[in-house]
């Protein structure tokens, strides 16, 4: 008996060492296979890791390129501020380091969500910035508790500034962070998430050369990913700096001139303005977008600063000397984290200070059109500088009467005195026997109907009308009577003043097909435009035309005179209407525009050269809601004309 249990327990004490054995065997073989995948078949993969755990490569963001105007004053540049970033794969815990954070700088909970998305969406080793607008009082007190936030650096960067503030703001435009639409179009903006873009104007259309290439730093780090030393690095290649066309000089005096109108100025810290900011939320609106121009309009009221346009180019190399859309804004604002109460403040303007006027501002020309339906009929043989059509003061056309802005008529009229004094019977007359093909022919010969090509985003091409337009767009054939209204620069007919000044340009060059620019270019330098293909006979009617404007007796800016010591200039006034003064209106004695609702006002327009002999410079002015062409924007042109020549001289 006791043998066969000692037997028994032999033969359980041989299988359990087996199977022991076996588990061992197992176990050991396992082991060794995972060693072999991790030391040999893994080894540069771990081997990579092990090197990201010792050494960082960051990418060094350039320095943009710099705006400068003609005589190299600063526009746009770089400052320098100190950023605070975070790591998320040397955070031990991102959300406990935040609030560290928070509790030693300013910080609000919107950007600790902020922080904690993007952190989400990128890679970990990838740094995210926290702020990039630390004081030197909140870097010292980060500086302190460095030990005590691992995956937490921070260091200097540069930020966007535009030191002329508001003044040149749809000429620059304005740089601010990258957005997820932008990364998706151009993948080597991944690289540098919170690089900032060109969103508008030159600092859009230039991006490419103003942004730089990026440099890299190869770092060694410790194991909170604190930088120890710089191993290897290649420098960042900044942006070219570029020199504008603008005149800063010239910009300030257009800007003010254009803003205050023909009205006066009133001291924006006196009682009265303090007063009436109290309760007329029109001002109110102005003053929070930075428009501190308060002005005394003909009835006494205190009103906003007009707005409008105005653009001054030198009509041989296309250069813009000044470049006013206003209301105008800080692009400061957007160099940073716009704050939503600011961008409310100005996408919920009135007045929409955001639009580029000179580019994106449609209005019709007005009487500033005269001068492409004289070219049309001079050039079809229609007329001749003696050609007289007699101005009762009305034109019948069918059932219709079309109506001179003279009551009573001008009488005999030439295309010299009809320009002189604007009479709208003559060109009623001559729109009608040259036709609206011939018209829109001329019309884009002057750059009007299409994008001019200056160096700005968004621009409009406006609408100049023909028979093909019209039952494109209206579904419906073109009539005589539109003809007629068109005549005058009304109807369908739409520019922006940037199209007006290059009309304006080629009319008083009278060679070349002017193409507007920003850029500054060399004295001396060859201007390759097309040719203009305009008789010159009939340009010198059409000029001499401009000067009776100032210069005849009757002339609607014989008031307004560029003087002697300036060379004087030809011109051309323009009165738009907006809406038909209501019977109810008539009928209350409201029939004046100073006495109508501001948006219910007419546009006041002018267009000029300068000087008479050997032009050089070229303006239009569009004063918006401004009354009379003569009375308001001829004054405002007359100014800037000077200040451009005093500034910029005549040769």
């Amino acid at each position: 008996m006791r043998r066969s249990k000692e037997k028994d327990l032999r033969r359980i004490m041989s299988r359990r060492g087996f199977v022991l054995a076996g588990a061992a065997v197992t176990m050991t073989g396992f082991l060794g296979a995972r060693l072999y995948y991790l030391q040999v078949a893994q080894t540069s993969r771990y081997q990579r890791l092990s090197d990201r755990n010792q050494f960082d490569v960051r990418v060094v963001p350039p320095a943009r390129g710099r705006l400068f105007d003609h005589k190299m004053r600063l526009v746009a540049g770089n400052a320098e501020s100190f950023e605070l970033r975070i790591t998320p794969l040397y955070a031990r815990n991102l959300q406990d380091t935040l609030d560290l954070l928070a509790s030693i700088v300013e910080l609000p909970e919107a950007r600790i969500e902020s922080v904690i998305a993007t952190a989400k969406a990128l890679p970990s080793f990838r740094e995210i910035t926290v702020r990039d607008d630390l004081s030197q009082r909140e870097l010292a007190r980060l500086a302190v508790r460095s030990a005590l936030l691992p995956g937490v650096s921070f260091g200097k960067s540069l930020r966007r500034i535009y030191p002329q503030g508001a003044l040149t703001c749809h000429i620059t435009g304005y740089v601010s962070p990258v957005t997820q639409r932008e990364i998706e179009n151009d993948k080597t903006l991944e690289i540098l998430p919170t690089l900032g873009t060109g969103k508008t104007g030159v600092e859009y259309m230039f991006e490419p050369n103003l942004r730089g290439l990026p440099g890299r730093e190869k770092i060694e780090v410790n194991a909170t990913g604190r930088p120890i030393k710089v191993l290897s690095d290649v420098p960042p290649a900044p942006g070219n700096d570029l020199q504008l066309s603008v005149d800063i000089g010239v910009q300030l005096h257009a800007s003010e001139r254009l803003r205050q109108g023909r009205w006066e100025q009133v001291t924006f810290g006196s009682h009265e303005v303090q007063a009436a900011l109290a309760s007329d939320a029109e001002l109110q609106a102005h003053l929070a977008v930075g428009d501190d121009m308060i002005l005394r309009d003909g009835n006494g009221r205190l009103v906003p600063a007009e707005s409008g346009a105005a653009v001054v180019m030198d009509i041989h190399t296309g250069e813009i000397i000044s470049l006013v859309s206003a209301p105008m804004f800080d692009p400061n604002l957007f160099t940073g984290k716009l704050l939503n109460r600011d961008w409310r403040r100005l996408n919920e303007h009135p007045r929409r200070p955001l639009l580029n006027r000179v580019t994106s501002g449609l209005y019709a020309p007005g009487s500033t059109f005269k001068m492409v339906v004289g070219l049309a009929a001079l050039e079809a043989g229609v007329i001749s500088e003696n050609t007289e059509f007699f101005c009762t003061g009305e034109r019948e056309l069918g059932d219709s009467i079309f109506h001179c802005w003279r009551k009573g008529g001008h009488g005999a009229m030439n295309i010299v005195s009809a320009l002189e004094q604007s009479c709208d019977v003559y060109f009623y007359e001559i729109a009608l026997k040259t036709g609206i093909q011939k018209i829109r022919d001329m019309a884009l010969r002057l750059g009007l109907g299409t994008v001019t090509g200056v160096d700005l985003p968004g621009e409009k091409s406006g609408i100049i009308p023909s028979h093909e337009w019209k039952l494109a767009n209206k579904g419906v054939v073109w009539t005589p009577g539109e003809t007629v209204v068109a005549g005058i620069g009304q109807g369908y007919v739409l520019t922006t003043p940037m199209q007006l000044a290059v009309m304006t340009a080629r009319i008083a060059n009278g060679k070349d097909a002017v193409v507007p620019s920003l850029l500054s270019k060399p004295n001396g330098a060859v201007q390759n435009f097309a040719p203009l293909d305009i008789s010159e006979s009939a340009l010198a009617v059409i000029r001499r035309g401009m000067s009776a404007v100032l210069y005849g007796g009757a002339g609607t800016a014989n008031s307004y005179q560029l003087g002697k010591e300036y060379g004087g200039m030809a011109g051309k006034t323009g009165t738009v209407q907006v809406k038909r003064i209501t019977l109810a209106q008539r009928e209350k004695g409201i029939t004046k525009n100073i006495d109508r609702p501001w948006a219910e006002r007419d546009h006041a327009l002018f267009v000029a050269y300068a000087p008479l002999k050997n032009p050089r410079y070229a303006i239009s002015v569009v004063v918006e809601h401004g009354g009379s062409g003569s009375s308001t924007a001829a004054p405002v042109a007359r100014d800037i004309l000077a200040k451009t020549i005093a500034e910029r001289g005549l040769t």
